[in-house]
């Protein structure tokens, strides 16, 4: 079956910006629109064990809208919802929905050698005939009487017969020997009469609907496909689509997948597109899709019937769970309060290696397009991400209940994963709730990755072979919805599950979905930073009159930030001032060490509190600023770690660089950064000042513009996390032209 059109839309620009979201969100995924939340806290709240399914995370009535209010950014919760077909918009309308064919990229639908029987309604059109497999079609209407001319005669003393009455039954005649030789023909080609050893076409097949495939290319095998004299066997292989990608796109092997394919069926067009976008050759799509499964949010019915106590909303939103699973301040509204992020533990699977994962990250992406702050936004999903990946989607249901913490797990899953865990009768079923905006689907296309013109055409074979109604039916019965995402009858509302049509958010082209991999491998590294701290006489000023001092100021800034570390991540401190060890206008007070890292009965992270509750300005102290610059820069060039993130952040009044003793002045220290940056060792150089006028603004920005950084100057101590997920978020722009993208 073919798969239903997608609208591709192409991706919004990776626009980096000194504003950032005020610092009266309580975080970066809200809808900016006017809501509101009220008193209440599920996390002090007992969550009762027990509890039915609760009806509004069940099936909904044929008819019922998914709710207005998906958005194509997160300040826009009104904008338009994205779906592929009508069908999306009203589930309960054109059943079951069958779409025009996609053709395959840069080919038209018209002269495409992928066309399949199952691109229109009918095999067939008017005047038309059956087009076959063995090339019998080309004959039809080639038989007309009028094709064979006899000349007429006498035979002996024979009468004369008139030419019509002995051309038709001799032309009838003819036609029926030459219709029989070519049946007999198509028989001995496409059927089981194929003779000899048959050539083997190698399918590598993702792995959870491998022994359906298998179960459905048993049709193929048992006709005998014959082509050219060969004669095509199908031999399936489950095997994981991130280790075929690997091997298609010259990489390497991995995952025990040492050669290619002739034919590929991956969980997701997305890994297919990712081998187009380091080599277009590599393969070849074809408008067949085998099966579809949506991402669904999953979670315990325990909690499920909790929050429709609590009054959550009856529509939940992408913005709201992943906000609150997020462990972002605030939580998610609901109608009646806020949900205590503490009480969620979000799972996904990994977006690097997992089809789930991947669509995912590149769903989220989509919602966001339209946001301004989409790149600080991505950039802060992304850190959260990192810290609750895990390896597969089975994993996923490891521990499937309220741990001791009292969180709940709340999960990414395929949809077909909660019939999968639900089917084997689990102390804990799952709960599948389908957001507003819509879901990506998994869609298990079949590719084509041959380039001999045998296999090429016994590839197609196999494709309408394994998308067949037999074909179809052997998926659905593993919990997988038609490519046309109609829901199996086994679907429930006690497997919790909806029985509707879901809502599609169209897939990311390969352009797309290529750089989209690229940011997260940027931004979900591990950090490791140095924090630059200004002790400078200066510093003991206040703000402003009756406001607290600068030092003051700043040490909340960088207590602030500190929290908002992953506990992987690694923290030095230094301070700077002028002349602090003989000559030196910088001395280190913490090493650069991982934060859970346990020094006796205390961590790392405790040293680093407690060394920054001891900073004090030094009274005479001058402000070394360019020299400190360039030998942190230098220091962090030399213990580079390539996993991570590195970066400095230097915190300042901003009155720029003052050092009567001596030191190297504005122009030395650019043109030295710009002969050692190292591209190979990026090390970002991000400046945080409290009082700068426009002109040391701008003279920190050509600093730090050239490590990638950017200078900023936060309003209140809450802004910070912003302002270092935004800086973090220009890691995108590496490898661009500019400072600017």
């Amino acid at each position: 079956m073919t798969r239903p059109p997608g609208d591709l839309p192409g991706e919004g620009g990776y626009g980096s910006s000194s504003e950032y979201p005020s610092a009266d969100s309580s975080d970066w995924f809200r809808p900016r629109a006017a809501g509101g939340s009220s008193a209440g806290n599920p996390a002090d709240r007992t969550v009762s064990d027990s509890g039915g399914q609760p009806e509004w995370f069940a099936p909904r009535a044929s008819g019922s809208s998914f709710g207005s209010g998906g958005f194509s950014g997160a300040s826009d919760p009104g904008g338009p919802s994205y779906s592929q077909n009508p069908a999306a918009q009203n589930p309960s309308a054109s059943e079951p929905y069958l779409s025009a064919p996609v053709p395959p990229s840069g080919s038209s639908s018209a002269n495409s050698q992928f066309g399949s029987s199952y691109d229109r309604p009918f095999p067939t059109g008017p005047g038309e005939s059956s087009p076959g497999r063995s090339g019998a079609g080309e004959a039809g209407g080639a038989y007309s009487s009028g094709d064979y001319a006899f000349n007429s005669g006498s035979y002996g003393t024979r009468k004369k017969r008139k030419k019509g009455a002995l051309i038709g039954p001799l032309a009838g005649a003819v036609g029926l020997a030459l219709l029989l030789g070519v049946a007999i023909y198509a028989f001995t080609q496409k059927s089981g009469g194929c003779s000899g050893a048959p050539t083997t076409l190698n399918v590598a097949v993702a792995k959870d609907i491998s022994a359906a495939v298998e179960k459905s290319a048993k049709a193929f095998n048992d006709a005998g496909t014959e082509i050219g004299g060969v004669c095509y066997e199908a031999k399936i292989t489950g095997t994981d689509p991130s280790a075929v990608r690997t091997v298609l796109t010259g990489e390497g092997v991995s995952g025990g997948q040492t050669s290619k394919p002739d034919v590929w069926i991956p969980d997701s067009s997305l890994w297919s597109g990712l081998v187009q976008a380091a080599d277009e050759k590599a393969v070849t799509p074809t408008k067949v899709s085998i099966a579809s499964t949506p991402v669904v949010v999953a979670v315990p019915q325990t909690l499920a019937a909790y929050l429709q106590k609590e009054g959550f909303s009856e529509n939940p939103s992408w913005d709201n769970l992943l906000r609150a699973a997020g462990g972002m301040e605030g939580g998610a509204a609901t109608k009646n309060q806020t949900i205590n992020p503490k009480l969620l533990d979000m799972r996904v699977p990994d977006p690097v290696n997992t089809g789930t994962g991947m669509s995912s990250v590149s769903m989220l992406r989509t919602l966001l397009r339209s946001d301004k702050y989409a790149a600080t936004i991505f950039t802060g999903i992304a850190q959260t991400i990192r810290n609750h990946t895990v390896p597969t989607v089975d994993s996923l249901y490891e521990n499937f209940r309220k741990d001791a913490r009292g969180r709940f797990p709340l999960l990414l899953a395929p949809e077909r994963s909660v019939y999968t865990h639900n089917s084997g009768n689990p102390k804990e079923k799952a709960v599948a709730i389908y957001p507003t905006e819509g879901m990506v689907s998994l869609d298990y296309p079949v590719t084509i990755t041959s380039q001999d013109p045998g296999k090429v055409q016994a590839a197609q074979e196999l494709a309408d072979a394994l998308s067949s109604p037999e074909a179809v039916a052997n998926y659905q019965a593993l919990g997988f919805r038609s490519p046309d995402r109609k829901a199996p009858d086994t679907f429930t509302q006690d497997m919790g599950l909806s029985t509707q049509r879901v809502k599609v958010l169209p897939l990311s082209t390969p352009e797309e979905i290529y750089k989209i991999t690229q940011d997260w491998s940027k931004l979900s590294l591990a950090i490791r930073m140095l924090s630059v701290i200004d002790v400078s006489g200066t510093m003991d000023d206040p703000i402003a009159p009756g406001q607290p001092s600068r030092m003051e100021t700043i040490l909340t800034i960088a207590s602030k930030g500190l929290t908002q570390f992953p506990p992987d991540s690694q923290i030095g401190t230094w301070i700077f001032s002028d002349r602090l060890v003989g000559d030196q206008d910088w001395k280190e007070i913490v090493p650069v060490e991982q934060l859970n890292k346990r020094f006796g009965s205390a961590t790392h992270l405790s040293r680093v509190q407690q060394t920054l509750l001891g900073i004090k300005a030094v009274p005479t102290g001058n402000t070394g600023l360019y020299d400190t610059v360039l030998a942190a820069y230098r220091h962090m060039k030399k213990t580079h770690q390539p996993g991570r993130i590195n970066s400095i952040v230097l915190f300042t009044d901003g009155l720029g660089n003052d050092d009567p003793n001596g030191g190297i002045n504005l122009k030395q220290l650019l043109s030295t950064l710009e002969k050692e940056v190292d591209k190979r060792k990026p090390i970002q150089v991000i400046m945080i000042s409290i009082g700068s006028g426009p002109k040391q603004l701008a003279t920190m920005n050509r600093i730090t513009g050239l490590t990638g950084g950017q200078a900023y100057t936060p309003k209140k101590p809450e802004e910070i996390t912003q302002i270092f997920l935004q800086a973090l978020s220009r890691r995108m722009c590496a490898g661009q032209e500019g400072t600017k993208c």
